[in-house]
Formats: structure tokens, sequence, C-alpha cells
């Protein structure tokens, strides 16, 4: 699954989420803590040495270096190593700035000879920020290529793409700042070979998406598909399958406007050849900026709408507690996964429950079943001394510096994991 701005892990921690809420909905207790699962690795101690020859190599510089990450990485890798060339060796890839240069971004290739970290190629980056940095096979060859987006740092100028390959010890640029706005790296033509997919946005003037392919020279265009540019703008672009049949595509979410969260889901993927869009505005605009994803963790994306709670037809649409409900291309309008407050509902679970109408929005919420009335999960805001006094009695979904967020479940005949759904 690759994706043009990242989610932060939020598809994994969802069925993490769902699990612990159908322990807690069966009265069992489990105490777990979401961010044990995201620690930073861990170096070796081969990478210990690489490490130090790294921080060697930027002391030495005549104005010194300082280790950057692309601007959409929300990884916490300062240093990457790959077997870049095949050879059945890693190479290390670092990047750094010196921001009184006139050129400011650089790359460096470090390769192993007889144990020892040594720079051996070096990139002069096409711009003053590095804003992506990929590492995929674009070129076909079963070697590892390097993709990096730079910019000039200045909001609403374009970006522009290039690509690196590492052949005999030696970096070859075989893309040179291909202007783009968001890049993903697909199949879309399943034909086997690497896809490079770019969206390119100009506002009130053009938006476009164009599938490339390398064919061992150049990067040749396979097709483009003109997409409405009276937009705000893209806040997300995530690619791989949209259906359960393996069909590969793009789901690119577009903001309506820049004062409110007005936005719908573009859906492309290539037939024949052809780039087409599957589906469009009139299937799935919401008021509210949701990112497209894979939010369930089976393979395939999925895409988001509000939800108004059955019973809350009456209601001002500011009072209403809506629901995030995702649904996928060939899931014949029927939601896959529902949440709220990034809290999963029970799939089995999903269309059977509603939230009471006496609750108050950033207060208390209470989730009861549509057939009986039985309340099956709560959440209620606290302040933090508020927490301190009632935290042994629910679990916590959210802290800031200035209220908690806790929920609580209790017995209901879901199903227990996702394998019985």
């Amino acid at each position: 699954m690759e994706r043009g701005m990242r989610l932060k892990g939020r598809n994994k921690l969802g069925v993490l989420l769902v699990c612990l809420l159908m322990f807690v909905l069966s009265g069992c207790n489990l105490d777990f803590d979401p961010k044990a699962s995201m620690k930073a690795p861990q170096l070796t101690s081969d990478n210990e040495s690489l490490k130090s020859v790294v921080n060697q190599y930027l002391a030495q510089l005549p104005s010194g270096g300082t280790l950057i990450r692309p601007n959409d990485d929300g990884t916490t890798s300062l240093i990457r190593v790959v077997d870049l060339d095949g050879d059945g060796h890693n190479e290390a890839l670092i990047f750094y700035e010196t921001p009184d240069d006139p050129v400011p971004i650089h790359g460096v290739i470090f390769v192993n000879k007889n144990g020892t970290w040594a720079p051996q190629a070096k990139i002069d980056g096409e711009g003053q920020v590095l804003e992506s940095l990929r590492l995929a096979d674009l070129t076909n060859d079963g070697k590892i290529d390097i993709i990096a987006g730079y910019s000039s740092g200045e909001q609403q100028v374009q970006k522009g793409l290039s690509v690196y390959s590492y052949v005999d010890g030696k970096l070859e640029k075989i893309l040179v700042e291909l202007p783009y706005t968001y890049y993903v790296v697909n199949d879309l033509n399943a034909d086997g070979k690497t896809d490079l997919s770019i969206v390119y946005f100009k506002k009130n003037e053009f938006s476009n998406v164009t599938t490339y392919q390398y064919d061992g020279k150049s990067f040749e265009q396979l097709n483009k598909l003109d997409l409405d540019s009276n937009i705000n703008g893209y806040y997300n672009m995530v690619t791989g399958k949209i259906s359960t049949g393996g069909e590969q595509g793009i789901m690119l979410d577009v903001s309506l406007n820049a004062a409110g969260n007005s936005s719908y889901t573009l859906v492309i993927t290539m037939k024949g050849g052809k780039l087409i869009q599957v589906l469009g505005q009139d299937q799935t605009f919401k008021d509210e900026r949701i990112p497209s994803g894979d939010v369930n963790g089976d393979g395939i994306l999925e895409y988001g709408l509000l939800q108004k709670p059955a019973g809350w037809d009456g209601f001002s649409l500011e009072d209403i507690p809506w629901l995030y409900n995702y649904y996928q291309v060939d899931s014949g309008g029927k939601p896959v996964w529902e949440e709220f407050l990034g809290l999963p509902i029970p799939t089995d679970l999903i269309g059977k429950v509603t939230v009471d109408t006496k609750s108050i929005k950033n207060q208390y919420i209470k989730f009861v079943r549509t057939d009986n009335g039985h309340t099956v999960l709560e959440v209620k805001y606290f302040t933090l001394s508020q927490w301190d006094r009632n935290k042994a009695d629910w679990k916590l979904l959210e802290r800031t510096t200035d209220r908690v967020i806790g929920y609580r479940g209790l017995n209901t005949n879901a199903k227990v994991g996702w394998g019985e759904q």
C-alpha cells in the first residue's frame, strides 16, 4: 500500500483498538498501551558504527551539516539502510542540509568495505527543501531507485520530482524535476511493472493525474486524465487495491474550499490503458476532510463518509455526534468500517447501534442498540482532575493538555475477533 501523504499508522492502531473494544464489550480486562507498539526502530551494533561514521562525515564539512527527514515522512529514520544495487550488500542513504550554501540539500550513499562504512556517491538536491523521499524499483530491473521530491520551500510553489539509480558505485539521474503536487508508486495497468502516477495541480488553472513507466531509457507517459481545477486543493493521495478482485487504483481526497471542510474523494483506475474515474463528488461528498486509506487493515482501500446516527434527524448539524463510515468501491453501498473519534465499532454491530439522543456532543456520548436500547458503549469528556478521580472506571481514548476523553463498554453479544465476522 502506497500513499502520497501518510496517515500516521491509523489503520494498524484502528484494528488494535477494535480488538481492545471487543474485549471490553465482552466483559474482559486488557491492559494495552497503543504507543508501545509504535517504538522507533533500534539500531544494531553495525548501524551504531554507521551512525558514528555519518556524524564524522557531517562534522568535517566546511559549514557542517544536519541530517534531515523529508517533510512528508512520519517515520523517525534519518539513516536508511537498503540494498540499492542488488548485490546482496546493504548501502546506507542519508540526506542532510547546509542552509548557508548555494546548494543546501545533499544526499550521500555509504557502502561497507571490509567492515568499515565509507561515503561512495553524492546527490546535490534540486531545491531548498526535501519534500519527499521514497525507495522503490521504478526502473523494473530488480534494483531499488531513489525518488526525491524538492521544493523552494515557498507555499503554493510546485514541487519537482527527481529519480536516481545507483549502478556500479555511481549515481545516475534518470528523471529530473518532474513537476508534481502528489505522487504514488503503483502498477495501475497490471502489467507486472512499476508505474509512477503524479498529480499536478494549480488552482483554477489545471489539474491532472498522469501515469508514467520507465522504458529503459526514459519515463514514458502511459496516460493522462484531466481533473477539475476549480477546487481548493488535495489533502491526501493513496494507492493500492480498490476492490476485492485485486484491481489497483488511486484514491485522491479533494478539498473544495479553504474556509470550510467540504471535500470528496476521487477514485481512479486504469482500464485498457486509459485512466478512468470510478467514483467522484456525487458519491463521496462530505462536510469534513476524511482521509482515505486501508482503515480496517484488509489490504483494500476505503473512502470515508459522515454518518448521522439513527434518531438524530431533528437536531441541528452542529449538535450531532457524527460517525465516520468507510466504504469500498465494491461493498455495495454498505460500510465495512465505522468509528467515532477513532474508536472502531465492532463490525457485527455496524447498523445495529446508534447514539442515544440524550447524549451531549463533546461532553457525554452513549451508544445503544437499536433493537432493545441497551447501552453498549459510553464516551465521556473529563477535566484532568476529573480523570484522576475516575480513571479506574474508564479506558483512555485521548488526552490533551486540558482534557481527557475516556470510554468504557458493557457486556454485549458482539463477536470477538475479526476472523469471526
